[in-house]
């Protein structure tokens, strides 16, 4: 028998079980243990103008992210992000797939994701280039016809420009993308110049002669990339957000003691950090059973239409014997387009249990989706007994065997 090394490092893409996949995650912080979030995932398929129904060949609950093509993190865009993260407090919607323009061939095209009255609308062009010489305006080429183009942030607007000064300077909204130039300082020499130009962007603030080049202050506001994917957590304005749990600002400041006698210094961690998608595309929080109208992004449907499943699961958890009862909220929507799938993710939290102080203590944790106990997400396709997660053994054992064994030992 032969094996791939690389199948024990790289998470399955789907796997099959014919239920929710749940996981729990203590949340600690300086003052020691403080809640538990809680995870609960299922997939589901959708067929034009019906309700997506759930499927038993489903995506994992993953706990990192996950890239096209499994490809560098610092050169391609992320496909599946990482599920490990307290509730959102609203829900991310984000749409995988590509764009293709109506009649099959276009220099233009308009995809468009709308549910409920919210919608996002981007433009789609086809290949274009920019070239600035030397103390004039650039000047565009004309967008050449396109029959079909991936929805990534490589090809949105966005990179990194080479040739500024002595050193790279990044655009630190979207890295991969292209088109990123930054103009000369009053201390540089301007040279010509030529860029790639971006296929996606914003119908409402596209590049022009005008725009295209940056200021080089480092105040100027960044661009937004256009797509309707996840943008990462070490993108800005994200990752802007991060920072500590609110409930350490106290212990921070003994921590600190003088140094920062009124806590200037201490940056509190925003909610807006755990969300994921394109500021357009976080909706308050979705109950299921929305419409969700998609153009453009599927290859024999101009629109596609579905609704999202009315699924509405109930957990019950027992930590070390201490029942609780969870409220759970969807906050994560993501359609594969090409797939007719679509993820939904359901996050909540309780307090720890009064008679647990810390993770030390910690026995066991036992997960009852709508009545019924539920495997721990890590553990489905292992095998491992679920009488196991109830303290009981699944076939009874003959212990006197063991007691021949430890005599012929000594």
């Amino acid at each position: 028998m032969s094996f791939d090394p690389q199948d024990f490092l790289q998470p399955k893409k789907h796997i099959d079980h014919d239920g929710y996949l749940v996981m729990y995650l203590p949340d600690s912080d300086l003052n020691g243990l403080q809640r538990f979030h809680f995870v609960v995932k299922r997939t589901c398929l959708y067929a034009p103008h019906e309700k997506a129904v759930p499927t038993s060949r489903q995506r994992p609950i993953f706990m990192s992210d996950q890239y096209y093509e499994d490809g560098d993190p610092y050169a391609t865009a992320v496909r599946f992000e990482n599920d490990l993260c307290p509730p959102k407090g609203a829900t991310d919607v984000v749409v995988n797939g590509n764009c293709y323009p109506p009649d099959g061939e276009a220099t233009h095209c308009y995809p468009q994701v709308k549910i409920g009255r919210k919608k996002h609308r981007l433009i789609v062009l086809g290949d274009r280039v920019a070239v600035i010489r030397k103390g004039e305006k650039p000047e565009l080429s004309l967008p050449q016809k396109f029959t079909v183009m991936p929805m990534r942030y490589e090809f949105a607007y966005g990179g990194v420009d080479t040739d500024w000064g002595d050193a790279p300077i990044m655009n630190t909204a979207n890295p991969l993308g292209v088109g990123y130039l930054v103009a000369a300082t009053k201390d540089q020499e301007a040279t010509d110049r030529a860029v790639v130009m971006p296929n996606i962007e914003d119908p409402d603030n596209l590049l022009d002669r005008d725009n295209l080049l940056q200021a080089p202050e480092k105040d100027t506001p960044l661009r937004a990339p256009a797509g309707f994917g996840w943008v990462p957590r070490s993108w800005q304005p994200r990752a802007a957000y991060a920072g500590m749990p609110e409930s350490t600002r106290d212990m921070y400041l003994v921590l600190h003691g003088d140094a920062d006698p009124e806590g200037e210094n201490f940056i509190a961690m925003k909610p807006e950090f755990w969300r994921g998608a394109p500021a357009a595309m976080q909706f308050k929080t979705l109950a299921g059973n929305e419409r969700v109208d998609v153009m453009h992004m599927h290859p024999k449907h101009k629109e596609m239409s579905f609704r999202l499943p009315d699924l509405q699961p109930k957990l019950r958890v027992s930590i070390n014997g201490d029942e609780a009862e969870v409220p759970l909220a969807l906050d994560t929507v993501q359609v594969e387009m090409e797939l007719s799938e679509v993820s939904l993710v359901w996050r909540g939290s309780i307090p720890r249990p009064d008679t647990l102080e810390s993770l030390a203590d910690l026995e066991r944790v036992l997960l009852y989706v709508d009545g019924e106990l539920t495997m721990p997400a890590p553990l489905l396709g292992t095998g491992f007994p679920i009488e196991l997660l109830e303290g009981k053994l699944p076939v009874e054992i003959d212990l006197s065997a063991l007691d021949q064994l430890d005599g012929l030992l000594k």
